[in-house]
């Protein structure tokens, strides 16, 4: 509707600036003739060509040379029509002389401005009133078909980018679901393992699994979440592990962030964190250990995790481990991220860099 309304106040626009300038030397419904005559012509060469031919023989069935025939016999059916429209309403008033009244034209004792008429008609027959529609006619057809040609592809581009996006967001979500149940998996088995034992921390691990749980429930479901709520859980769900291992203060967590309030993906972090649980050393041996450094600079967010491990099972992290994470940065961020991994002797790094979002609704 918008893109209707902007084209009839283009054409109006048009057809008012020439009536204005008609007026200077032409009786009023003479200029109100000319000029909607002139730009209805010009209107049908422009919508002819882009919008009929172009759809159909050059969007549709691409066929170049039937576009090219039925538009050059378009532009000369349209300047034979102009020429044929001047001579049935004759108006260039500038060629008679003295003051002329619209009704006088049709006047038919008016003898001497009979013959002004006859004479402007045979200085009109020649080729140069044809060749001047012939022009006009087909520069707007060009205008026409590469304004039609443009508006195709936009819409092709903008139709690609939107299933695009729903493709990814379908991808996210389906990467995102994997990890909850892996977590409430995780979380479950330690807080049998304490009920077991008949440990006192068993419901100090029930409050915090629901504290966890709510926030997978209700706030993952968002796009985008701020800073300061995926830290916090973040923080619970390594106070939930601290409680089933014996050496907890092995757990070095260090969060420097200034702009907490800022939005990044939810879940992005916990697979690194997991990991360092599940293949590291950390609950497992005495000397086992995890470092955890979470940092802002600059419109970015970093984290680094470090971990020691003794079997090599880092090359076989599940699907919902490393891969899962590169995955969804590749479809939110496409190249505006660093994944990095480094494996050295006993010692496993992941770093990961990626920007954060201003508003929640930049996703």
């Amino acid at each position: 509707m918008r893109k209707i309304i902007i084209h009839i106040a283009v054409w109006l626009v048009l057809a008012y600036s020439l009536f204005f300038s008609l007026t200077i030397f032409l009786p009023v419904d003479f200029a109100i003739y000319r000029s909607v005559s002139s730009i209805s012509l010009m209107a049908a060469s422009f919508y002819f060509a882009g919008w009929i031919l172009t759809n159909q023989f050059l969007i549709k069935k691409r066929n170049l040379i039937l576009f090219i025939t039925l538009g050059l016999i378009s532009i000369f059916s349209l300047s034979i029509l102009r020429v044929k429209l001047l001579d049935y309403f004759a108006g260039d008033a500038a060629f008679f002389s003295g003051p002329v009244r619209s009704n006088r034209f049709f006047d038919p004792d008016n003898i001497t401005l009979r013959k002004n008429i006859l004479r402007y008609s045979r200085l009109g027959a020649g080729r140069i009133p044809y060749l001047t529609g012939f022009l006009i006619y087909s520069v707007l057809s060009v205008i026409g078909v590469l304004f039609r040609l443009y508006e195709n592809k936009d819409r092709k581009e903008r139709e690609s980018r939107e299933e695009l996006q729903r493709s990814q967001e379908a991808q996210i979500l389906y990467l995102k679901s994997q990890v909850n149940p892996h977590f409430l998996f995780n979380t479950l088995n330690n807080l049998y393992g304490l009920t077991y034992s008949k440990s006192e921390l068993a419901p100090q691990m029930v409050l915090g699994l629901s504290d966890t749980m709510r926030y997978l429930i209700y706030e993952t479901e968002q796009k985008l979440v701020p800073v300061e709520k995926e830290l916090n859980f973040i923080q619970n769900y390594i106070d939930l592990e601290k409680m089933r291992i014996s050496t907890p203060e092995n757990i070095r967590v260090s969060v420097q962030v200034n702009r907490p309030f800022v939005f990044i993906p939810p879940l992005l972090l916990l697979p690194f964190i997991e990991n360092c649980f599940k293949h590291g050393r950390i609950g497992k041996e005495e000397d086992g250990w995890i470092e955890l450094d979470t940092w802002d600079e600059k419109g970015q967010f970093l984290f680094v995790c470090k971990n020691n491990f003794t079997e090599n099972k880092i090359e076989k992290l599940p699907g919902i481990g490393l891969s899962n994470v590169k995955k969804r940065l590749k479809l939110i961020y496409g190249d505006r991220f660093e994944l990095q991994t480094v494996k050295q002797n006993d010692e496993f790094m992941v770093s990961v860099q990626f920007p954060v979002f201003e508003r929640k609704d930049m996703l």
